[in-house]
């Protein structure tokens, strides 16, 4: 489900897909009073590199505490509106939150299967590449949970694992491993930014961001 905008205005044929809770601010467990808003330490930083290149920043955050009554659809848009603000007096922007309001498998009972749009399942990043117009194979994703690692393989995006948050050890951990790993959202946005500017295979990846 999209959150924001009310209509979404295609410009580049590719994107940056971001998880939000442990990849832009501080995962508190269910994140969702204004008042608790914190940025990641380099998260700012790392948005205003990647709102200066041509690609889409597209927010796509599995919610599950809407299903659990931990906060309503309401809460989290102002949480999202209150994010988007902050980061957009920074100098950087946000394109689009997409938003599953339904339980994550670790919540459901064994041999039930978790709905379409909840990460590692595809839905929203289908979703966005429907209305933006985006070639997932030419987009990339930056998260700092295995689901999140897990969602962009199925669509073909490259593929990087962030150290913050649960830094890929979340509950129910996926047998995944990440194109890429960075520190935080800054030195993934930095990546994003050779690959972007470098065809790889012309100049190699500095081997920090490798996986060894």
């Amino acid at each position: 489900m999209r959150d924001w905008p009310p209509k979404p205005n295609p410009r580049y044929e590719r994107a940056v897909f971001l998880d939000r809770d442990g990849t832009i601010n501080v995962d508190t467990h269910f994140p969702h009073r204004v008042e608790s808003l914190e940025f990641i330490p380099k998260a700012v930083e790392g948005l205003r590199v990647l709102s200066a290149l041509p690609l889409h920043i597209i927010v796509v955050s599995n919610q599950a505490g809407i299903a659990l009554n931990i906060f309503t659809v309401e809460q989290m848009s102002q949480f999202n509106t209150e994010l988007r603000t902050k980061i957009e007096h920074a100098g950087a922007h946000i394109d689009a939150f997409y938003f599953c309001p339904h339980l994550e498998a670790k919540h459901l009972a064994s041999g039930v299967s978790a709905c379409a749009c909840s990460k590692p399942s595809p839905g929203m990043l289908l979703e966005a590449a429907k209305e933006f117009q985006l070639d997932l194979s030419r987009s990339y994703l930056i998260g700092d949970k295995t689901s999140d690692i897990a969602v962009g393989e199925r669509v073909g995006c490259v593929t990087i694992l962030l150290r913050t948050g649960k830094a890929g050890r979340e509950e129910g951990a996926l047998s995944i491993e990440s194109e890429y790993l960075a520190e935080n959202l800054y030195e993934a946005a930095l990546l994003v930014q050779v690959l972007l500017e470098h065809d790889s295979k012309v100049k190699p990846i500095p081997a920090r961001y490798k996986r060894l």
